[in-house]
């Protein structure tokens, strides 16, 4: 396994970061046995490195990796005010079990304006930060707008942005733009790792490209892929680790691709809305009183299923 250090943070993390979000109870629902013998795996293979957030609901999953020696868990919040991610932050210290966590911010921002809006919760986190209680202040996002804007931002640390081979997912702009984006953040002195590389399961036919793609890109200290059984950890740290294309990785990477990952809405959907107002891909409309899911847009993250009160979403 590879590592580097994360910015400016001193965090020293693994080329794979591990996704927590398709082990959770937004896509796959492993059960906590099952879970933790994924992540223990990871650890043995040397991934230091864990993706979560308080509205993945996988706090308990990563527990008792999250008191290792050397390992990173980064988290995050659509808190809005300080009370809200002092909140946040209580809860993860209380459910991880650490007194500090590494990284820890602001949950699927969009732009400079979502930023401002978020002041309050981002002035909390720098308190925070002063105290101990967490190392390194993020900001999570699909928008090249807002890569830009928090790389401006003094109090930011690290950057987790959508990138992929192809661009998809992103909202305003292209792959090319995301990559300056990104290049102007490291040159911030930023900590950044991208997300959604494989195109939320768009790109799973092209595995080994899109992840070879997403190593080779040089302005970012870390990859988060979401994993759901040994055969896709094993293949991501073999591929992210640098292993050139053999009959081994073709295999291993048939193997754990299995088949595509699709979204179901269940025939007892009530046509709420709840799922339209949570997909920040614009995927999802309600028509004729039901959910309907463009398939081009979706990006299989599981968000609507999490917000969906009668439970009529599901990735499989």
């Amino acid at each position: 396994m590879n590592y580097s250090r994360l910015g400016n943070t001193g965090l020293k993390v693994s080329v794979l970061c591990m996704g927590s979000l398709v082990i959770g109870p937004a896509q796959y629902n492993l059960n906590l046995e099952r879970g933790q013998s994924l992540i223990s795996k990871a650890l043995a293979l040397g991934v230091n490195f864990f993706d979560t957030s308080e509205f993945y609901g996988t706090y308990p999953y990563l527990r008792r990796a999250a008191r290792h020696p050397g390992v990173v868990i980064s988290s995050r919040s659509y808190a809005s005010t300080a009370r809200e991610m002092q909140r946040s932050l209580d809860l993860a210290r209380k459910e991880l079990g650490k007194d500090t966590i590494e990284v820890f911010g602001l949950h699927e921002q969009e732009s400079g304006l979502t930023l401002k809006g978020h002041r309050e919760a981002l002035d909390y986190l720098v308190k925070a930060k002063d105290k101990g209680l967490v190392r390194a202040i993020s900001v999570s996002t699909h928008y090249v707008s807002c890569v830009r804007s928090a790389a401006m931002l003094p109090e930011v640390d690290v950057i987790l942005a959508l990138l992929n081979l192809e661009g998809i997912g992103i909202p305003d702009g292209s792959r090319q733009d995301m990559e300056e984006a990104l290049k102007f953040a490291r040159y911030m002195g930023k900590g950044v790792y991208i997300m959604k590389v494989l195109g939320g399961g768009h790109l799973y036919k092209r595995a080994y490209e899109a992840l070879s793609y997403a190593r080779d890109f040089a302005f970012k200290d870390s990859v988060a892929v979401g994993v759901k059984d040994e055969l896709e950890l094993e293949f991501a740290a073999r591929v992210l680790s640098g292993e050139s294309y053999t009959e081994e990785i073709e295999r291993l990477a048939c193997l754990a691709a299995g088949g595509e990952k699709r979204i179901v809405v269940e025939d007892w959907c009530q046509g709420c809305g709840q799922c339209v107002e949570k997909c920040s891909f614009s995927a999802i409309e309600v028509y004729h009183g039901k959910a309907r899911v463009d398939r081009d847009k979706c990006m299989l993250c599981g968000y609507c299923a999490r917000a969906c009160p009668h439970f009529c979403l599901k990735v499989l």
